[in-house]
């Protein structure tokens, strides 16, 4: 299920906020006028992505953290790349989100080999639900 901008600015009943973040996007609540926010699942699944979607050497003072997706794009769409990039996905997330206790990293190319489809299953900490996030990256001619 997509989450959308109205889902995510107007309040719905209330729940316990266990995880909190800013929108990726900076828009501000209408209610509060601050900047909206994210919670629970949906904070984590946007740290993750956040991971995902990091360089390396990227962040200042934080070089170690990302995992060069972008650049294995334009590796050859075998076996090898997949796992190199599953290995780099699963420990980026291991080490830099706290919040997650078990992860599964599924990489599927696309059958004409111009985008990988990253599916990501994982548990946030006492949370037994587990929780699915689907990624397409497209490499750019």
């Amino acid at each position: 299920m997509a989450v959308t901008k109205a889902d995510t600015l107007t309040q719905t009943k209330k729940q316990l906020e266990y995880y909190s973040d800013f929108l990726d996007s900076f828009a501000v609540s209408p209610y509060s006028g601050s900047l909206a926010k994210t919670t629970n699942e949906n904070s984590v699944k946007q740290a993750i992505k956040n991971l995902i979607l990091t360089n390396l050497g990227e962040r200042f003072f934080s070089p170690n953290i990302g995992t060069n997706v972008n650049k294995s794009l334009f590796e050859p769409n075998d076996l090898v790349t997949v796992l190199d990039l599953q290995l780099y996905i699963e420990n980026t997330v291991k080490y830099y989100e706290p919040r997650v206790s078990e992860l599964y990293v599924n990489i599927t190319p696309s059958v004409d080999e111009l985008y990988l489809v990253i599916n990501i299953v994982f548990y946030i900490i006492n949370n037994p639900v587990p929780i699915d996030l689907t990624l397409n990256l497209k490499r750019v001619r």
